[in-house]
């Protein structure tokens, strides 16, 4: 659809009014859109079924790839990541960095205007479990949505005010589940988020 549409543009855009144009324009937005949450509903799919690979995995080192990942971005944004009691645990190193990726991603993406992103990842150790807390500086969610971000296709803003298709939440929400754990978020409007994920201490004691 994109393909054909963007060569229809491109030949005949002389011959096309603007209203055309535009409509080339919403066709092709549309169809990027939808390869877009086609490709996120597949990862969905197979969160659980393939590369669960469970090993020890350093949190710390694990973060730095991630900044190697989004480094273009945490420049252009001047995001601080700062990392406070990071351990090794026993999880899947690939599912994990993708939760990461995540979080982080959305912090930076939901920063409030004219103040540089700030996030801290910080690990502590309970009886059964790892808890990871992603906090930020950033917008803050209002309390009647925080199941709701967790949930399919579930957006609280316009594609016009910020990028995605609402699944990368349920995707982390579902990797966290095949670790055993539970993911939930405390936020404050204006002020910032901190979510919070659990691994269980028994993957790959058995």
């Amino acid at each position: 659809i994109t393909s054909f549409l963007s060569q229809l543009e491109k030949k005949y855009k002389e011959k096309l009014d603007e209203k055309a144009q535009q409509y080339i324009y919403f066709a092709v937005d549309g169809a990027n859109r939808m390869r877009k949450i086609i490709s996120d509903l597949l990862e969905y799919s197979r969160v659980g079924r393939q590369n669960f690979k469970i090993a020890p995995v350093s949190l710390e080192e694990l973060l730095e790839e991630i900044k190697i990942l989004n480094q273009i971005t945490i420049e252009e944004k001047k995001a601080e990541i700062q990392t406070k009691n990071l351990t090794t645990i026993v999880c899947s190193k690939t599912s994990i960095l993708q939760v990461f990726q995540n979080l982080i991603g959305n912090a930076i993406k939901y920063h409030r205007e004219n103040t540089i992103p700030k996030i801290e990842i910080s690990a502590k150790e309970t009886d059964f479990f790892w808890e990871i807390i992603v906090s930020d500086n950033g917008i803050g969610i209002n309390p009647e949505y925080f199941e709701k971000i967790f949930v399919l296709f579930q957006r609280l803003h316009t594609k016009e005010e910020y990028s995605g298709t609402g699944i990368g939440l349920a995707i982390c929400k579902k990797i966290i589940e095949t670790h055993q754990g539970n993911i939930w978020v405390e936020s404050e409007i204006g002020v910032g988020s901190k979510f919070h994920f659990t691994i269980s201490k028994k993957l790959g004691t058995n």
